[in-house]
């Protein structure tokens, strides 16, 4: 029998954690409906369950834990989430759908309704009674008006929760994915999800180097922001992630507007006064936490960044949302700390692969100078040499040659930069038919290579002649492996990984597979499938990847062929940001096409001192690329991008992908060699404004040139 007006002095104080809420939800529940005893049973919707989390009534002997009920199952409590309405028995003993406690059966009657949120079941309210028939339609209809108000609070708790369990498998992922970005991003959506803030931001700090990384591309940031451009500049002193480092000034602020180091003006050097964050972002409260969390009480602990969660109306920060805020700054830390020690570990295998490519390339040469001396003098001694000898004493200084030419160009980059390995943007599908095509000119046998790339690859970043080196070591040993066969194939299949972050390059062979008892150990050294050689190809090949953000696997083999997967990283839109300002649109100011580096960096060197966002593409496969995703107003192309094909003219490809986009780019081509098709296209295209030769390039005509398109953009 219910009370009159039960629900008048009734509030559930929200500063608590989630098991007193529950409590007090059951507590007055109960009181309202006169039960004697009662249950509030929280459901897992992902996992299927539903467990006891609050009870009340008398003590009963037996007890020793709650049972974990499946939805799926025949009970009430089950019925209830299968079907989201109330239950109200009036006898237990003829229910067809009541499963009794461990305990034994201790009531006669039971009423269950749901706590539903959106569509979902969150949790039911049990209230039980000893007596037959006792509860009523009033009864019913006061649990159900309960359980609507309580259920934006339960879902909000609950939420926290499940995004605590989402950040905790994220990092579980973490040392095999290595993607840092993600998971702070996700994070950071799962805060301003679960928590209810506005805007979270996350800002990255390097102690050794006392910097926040985030000039030009800003902090990670979740939410509803207004305007995120000042937050892409340099952190001064003063600035409150500057402020709440060096200051220590973490905490949970309900009044911001109180607070003289989040509101006072801030000197920045060679900037104009801007408005505060809290001003521009019209933030009420905020919470403020050091990565990781610890550094909050000991100074000597190393900082790697600082959390903020923001809102616009104000607010107070209760129990579960501070654990569950100091819990999301720990696992931004782990996550960071993740990163760099990966980071360090590449450096590592890097500079270890240096050392060895440095003293392979010594060796080499040491061991080339002589033989190339000696089968030089067995010719000059030995004048009645037949033809047969003579051409394979000449193979043989060609094979020298070529040892010498690998040695300069493994020690080339070193003598430039002081490092081994330069990574650069590198077009896949390019280096591929070079080396497809080199192997066949020199194998007698018929093979039939079949290169499948997906349309929409992305530009790899890696170390370009190592790179070829390994896909050229993988390919030959294929064709090795098939020697015996008079015709026979290879599947070369390239696609994205689902991360997007990594191009998975299989190829696939129809050779004789690789003997079952070295399978576990043939990236090690000295292990070889080959007799008389030293076992070091595909042990190289692995440490190269790995120390350049890929690698290399054994798919599988059989004596019917062999799949080895290369995995090699991405040139992302963070990997590859080059614009000094952003423009507030979606659209870019300037795409420059050029495949000439020396040329790349002049163009780019000329305009980017002028606060324009530039894209750099050096193929037409890059540019076609970026065009399906980006938008410019300007694009500068160079008409013929593979100088070593005189007949090349995908720069007039290019611009043929650019007036198809609808687009209205303005184009400037450039060109070190006149071709009529091109002289055609800039005569009669709409969308090119000037054709440029190299010859005669003038950089003070070409700046004005790109300040007239972008202000008549503008």
């Amino acid at each position: 029998m219910s009370n009159p007006n039960p629900h008048a002095n009734f509030t559930i104080e929200t500063t608590q954690t989630l098991d007193i809420i529950l409590h007090q939800i059951l507590n007055h529940a109960l009181v309202v409906v006169n039960a004697t005893g009662g249950s509030l049973m929280v459901v897992d919707n992902n996992q299927g369950i539903l467990q006891i989390k609050a009870r009340l009534g008398a003590p009963r002997p037996g007890r020793k834990n709650e049972v974990v009920y499946k939805t799926d199952e025949d009970s009430i409590a089950a019925w209830v989430v299968r079907s989201k309405k109330p239950y109200n028995c009036p006898n237990v003993e003829k229910d067809p759908h009541f499963a009794p406690s461990r305990s034994g059966k201790n009531f006669s009657s039971l009423l269950a309704v749901p706590i539903i949120y959106g569509d979902e079941v969150l949790a039911i309210i049990n209230a039980d009674s000893p007596k037959e028939n006792f509860f009523t339609q009033n009864d019913l209809e006061q649990m159900e008006s309960i359980a609507t108000r309580v259920a934006e609070p339960i879902a909000t708790r609950i939420s926290i929760l499940d995004a605590m369990g989402q950040v905790g498998v994220e990092l579980s992922r973490l040392p095999r994915v290595g993607d840092v970005e993600r998971v702070l991003q996700k994070i950071a959506d799962l805060a301003v999800r679960s928590l209810g803030a506005d805007i979270v931001t996350l800002y990255p700090y390097i102690q050794s180097q006392d910097k926040f990384p985030v000039e030009g591309t800003g902090p990670i940031i979740a939410g509803d922001i207004n305007d995120n451009g000042p937050m892409r500049r340099q952190v001064y002193q003063g600035d409150v992630p500057w402020t709440v480092l060096k200051e220590r000034k973490p905490g949970f602020y309900s009044d911001v507007h109180t607070l003289d180091f989040l509101t006072c003006d801030v000197d920045r050097p060679g900037e104009s006064p801007r408005k505060r964050f809290v001003d521009r972002e019209k933030i009420e409260s905020m919470a403020a936490l050091l990565l990781p969390l610890r550094a909050t009480e000991d100074s000597t602990e190393e900082v790697v960044g600082i959390m903020f969660a923001n809102y616009r109306t104000r607010h107070m920060f209760n129990i579960d949302e501070i654990s569950a805020l100091s819990s999301f700054a720990d696992y931004a830390a782990t996550a960071i700390l993740n990163a760099r020690y990966e980071e360090e570990r590449r450096r590592e295998q890097l500079k270890m692969a240096e050392l060895l490519s440095a003293s392979l390339a010594h060796r080499m040469s040491h061991l080339a100078g002589p033989s190339r001396v000696s089968a030089q003098l067995i010719k000059d001694r030995n004048p009645s040499l037949d033809e047969v000898s003579i051409r394979a004493l000449d193979r043989i200084e060609s094979q020298i040659d070529l040892l010498f030419e690998i040695s300069e160009r493994l020690v080339h980059p070193y003598m430039e930069t002081g490092a081994l390995y330069r990574v650069t943007e590198i077009d896949l599908e390019k280096i591929l038919k070079g080396i497809v095509d080199k192997l066949k000119e020199h194998d007698g046998s018929i093979i039939n290579v079949h290169i499948d790339l997906s349309d929409d690859l992305p530009m790899v970043k890696s170390a370009e002649f190592l790179l070829r080196q390994v896909l050229h070591d993988v390919i030959e040993n294929a064709i090795e492996s098939m020697r015996d066969k008079p015709e026979s194939n290879i599947h070369i299949k390239g696609s994205c990984n689902p991360d997007k972050k990594h191009i998975c390059l299989e190829i696939t062979d129809e050779g004789r597979g690789v003997p079952e008892k070295v399978c576990n150990r043939l990236f090690a050294p000295g292990v070889s499938t080959k007799e008389g050689r030293l076992g070091i190809g595909l042990w190289w090949c692995k440490t190269f990847m790995m120390a350049t953000d890929g690698d290399i696997t054994l798919k599988n083999t059989s004596n019917k062929g062999t799949t080895f997967v290369i995995e090699i990283p991405v040139v992302t839109n963070e990997t590859k940001r080059l614009s000094v300002s952003h423009s507030s649109s979606d659209m870019n100011d300037v795409l420059i096409v050029e495949d000439d580096p020396e040329w790349r960096s002049t163009l780019l060197d000329a305009i980017v001192g002028q606060g324009y966002s530039i894209k750099i593409a050096n193929s037409f496969a890059h540019a076609r690329v970026l065009l399906r995703t980006e938008q410019f107003k300007a694009a500068v192309v160079d008409i013929r991008l593979e100088d070593e094909d005189q007949e090349n003219i995908d720069g007039l490809r290019v611009v043929k992908v650019i007036e198809d986009t609808g687009i209205q780019t303005k184009i400037i081509l450039i060109t070190g060699w006149e071709t009529n098709q091109g002289k055609h296209v800039a005569e009669n295209s709409p969308s090119v404004v000037e054709l440029i030769e190299k010859r005669t390039f003038k950089l003070d005509y070409f700046c004005r040139l790109i300040r007239r398109i972008i202000h008549d953009e503008r």
